[in-house]
């Protein structure tokens, strides 16, 4: 075998392993793609309805999935119709007819796994609110578990088998891409280096664990599917020729397929194929890029096919039937509104969503895009990548939802991530040191916050935000130092906790200013309230506070794959399946330890060495660009 095939067959193996060493549970992002791979599956249809509902049977204990025909479905002999619930609370039925006599309406947020799911009136079914790339990636994967699965009689709604059915749909997809797209980066990387390995080693792990894309290459979510397909392009369009035009038309369209907004990106790739892919200076390229087009076809009209068969128009997206309460009506498409200046200062330094907070090597991959530019060096590719990077970040300073949810970092922009680490070839040769010393920073947090939970809820889940006059503002709170960190530490958020209980009693000092005119009444009738939330904190009690039943050291999430929020669960939070909702590979021999994470440091650290010794063995190479 080749010295650089191999290196690259570590490179796979090293990030392979390390993506898909994590299972972060269920959410509701991943949990409308999962049952959507099992209805196509399964069934052989795209509508999820037979994969929404999952109750717990009060009779037995064990899962009952519950099919829902036009938003209705029965249980324990009660007819249900499904609502949508705004910010008030207030139930919209999703199927607003007469309904039949003794029906209630039942809080989908309470009882669907997931509510990030469109509901198509005119056909009564659901479908993901999001396009349908990520679903395709994960049912190979699944398909071949079912097959097993069902030739050995196994119950496939049992709440083991779909935590570990999800954790492989999730492996054989995302983390199988993300660790092509590492390989894929690599090569591009070794290019940018002219030819020197060692900072294109050093890059790649920079990009795979020094930043967002580690902990969502643990995740059934599109942005590293994302990632990894406009890279592979990028790799095929600087090939040139028609195959490898073709094959970057391909992977873009499939980008596309799996992120709607990678369309952007896309046409950034296209005016790259048109303006740089020809070897005649200032000559436009038409016949690559319109292979480069071409290769895109079929997925654009894969797509189209997908929205008729299920929304009844090519042009008609999944977003269009999700929730309302997720529409702005004064927003573009109902979600984008005016670039907001706040929005881009958080994303870039707060320690909430911050990518160079959070992943501070990447600040050099931005000097490297400046030093390209500046010494004239790969002037077209540091363009593009630019482009790419400030495009995606445009749409997420835009974005009603900028936060993106439950997330251990600026989800939004991890498709754009790349091509902000490939200039970091330039730092690891020319300032090395520093360049080491941030990428140990950055990998140090990513990893904590991959170990703990990859859908980190400070500051957007109800149980881990302060609101009203006690929350302080969004761009302060710490993913890594407030929720991270304390539970990986102590097994539980205690600072956050404290502050929440504070919070608590202020309001119910102020209920008692109102009620009790004694003063000395009013204190005695608080120390005794504090004394009473503090023992139910210390024994971990969901009410009143929910983050007190969140424990750690490692894998905190006790959704499952089964339910929806937090709180809603099927199952008790301090219970057997609530403690495997999320898991790493370790857990199988140390149980909720910090010990769980050894194999991966010495399995993953020793292919880490093996690559960086391979690297190491070209000897020295001149850095050409």
């Amino acid at each position: 075998m080749p010295r650089v095939t191999r290196l690259e067959l570590l490179l796979f193996l090293a990030t392979f392993f390390a993506f898909a060493y994590f299972n972060q549970g269920g959410g509701w992002n991943q949990n409308s793609r999962f049952a959507e791979v099992r209805a196509m599956a399964e069934e052989g249809r795209f509508a999820l309805d037979d994969f929404l509902v999952y109750r717990r049977d009060p009779t037995h204990g064990d899962l009952v999935r519950l099919p829902a025909r036009h938003a209705e479905y029965d249980f324990n002999g009660q007819h249900y119709r499904l609502a949508w619930v705004d910010m008030e609370y207030n139930l919209i039925p999703m199927n607003p007819g007469p309904a039949a006599e003794g029906t209630k309406d039942a809080p989908m947020i309470e009882v669907c796994a997931s509510g990030d799911v469109g509901y198509v009136p005119k056909t009564g079914h659901f479908h993901p609110n999001k396009p349908p790339g990520t679903s395709f990636f994960a049912l190979p994967g699944y398909w071949l578990t079912f097959q097993i699965e069902r030739a050995l009689g196994m119950n496939r709604d049992h709440w083991w088998t779909l935590n570990l059915n999800a954790w492989l749909a999730t492996v054989l997809s995302v983390g199988l891409m993300s660790a092509l797209g590492c390989v894929v980066f690599f090569r591009l990387a070794r290019e940018f280096a002219g030819g020197a390995e060692m900072p294109a080693v050093l890059a790649t792990f920079a990009f795979a664990f020094g930043t967002t894309f580690f902990p969502f290459g643990t995740i059934l979510f599109d942005h590293n599917l994302t990632a990894s397909l406009l890279i592979i392009s990028f790799y095929f369009l600087r090939r040139g020729g028609g195959r490898a035009c073709a094959m970057a038309g391909l992977c873009a369209g499939l980008a596309v397929l799996t992120n709607y907004v990678a369309a952007g990106a896309v046409l950034a790739l296209g005016l790259y194929a048109l303006l740089a892919g020809n070897a005649t200076p200032r000559a436009w390229n038409w016949r690559g890029a319109m292979v480069f087009a071409m290769g895109g076809l079929p997925i654009a009209l894969l797509l189209g096919w997908y929205h008729t068969v299920n929304f009844g128009s090519p042009l008609s997206l999944a977003n269009d039937f999700q929730n309302p309460v997720f529409r702005d009506p004064r927003g573009s498409l109902g979600m984008f509104g005016k670039p907001n200046p706040y929005v881009a200062a958080l994303l870039l330094v707060s320690p909430y969503r911050g990518l160079f907070l959070l992943a501070p090597v990447l600040i050099f991959g931005g000097w490297g895009l400046f030093t390209w530019l500046r010494e004239k060096t790969w002037v077209a590719e540091a363009r593009l990548c630019l482009a790419i990077f400030a495009f995606f970040f445009l749409v997420n300073m835009s974005f009603n939802g900028y936060h993106g949810g439950f997330a251990a970092g600026p989800r939004y922009l991890v498709p754009g991530i790349p091509f902000l680490a490939l200039p970091l070839v330039v730092a690891f040769v020319r300032w090395r040191k520093t360049t080491l010393a941030l990428l140990a920073i950055s990998i140090a947090q990513q990893l904590l916050l991959t170990a703990t939970d990859g859908q980190n809820p400070l500051a957007v889940g109800g149980h881990a935000r302060l609101d009203d006059a006690h929350r302080k503002d969004d761009f302060w709170c710490s993913i890594v130092w407030e929720y991270a960190w304390p539970l990986f530490a102590t097994g539980r958020t205690g600072g956050l906790l404290d502050q929440l209980l504070a919070a608590n009693l202020d309001r119910e000092a102020t209920r008692l200013g109102r009620e009790i005119e004694d003063p000395a009444e009013r204190a005695r009738q608080l120390e005794q309230d504090r004394a009473e939330l503090r023992a139910s904190i210390d024994r971990g009690e969901q009410r009143p506070f929910l983050l007190a039943a969140i424990h750690g050291p490692v894998s905190v999430n006790p959704v499952g794959v089964y339910d929806g929020l937090l709180g809603f669960g099927n199952f008790d939070m301090d219970s057997e399946p609530a403690h495997w909702a999320s898991f790493n590979a370790g857990e199988l021999l140390w149980p909720q330890s910090r010990w769980s994470l050894l194999p991966l440091l010495l399995v993953g650290g020793g292919l880490t060495v093996l690559v960086v010794r391979q690297a190491q063995s070209q000897g020295r190479s001149p850095y050409l660009g």
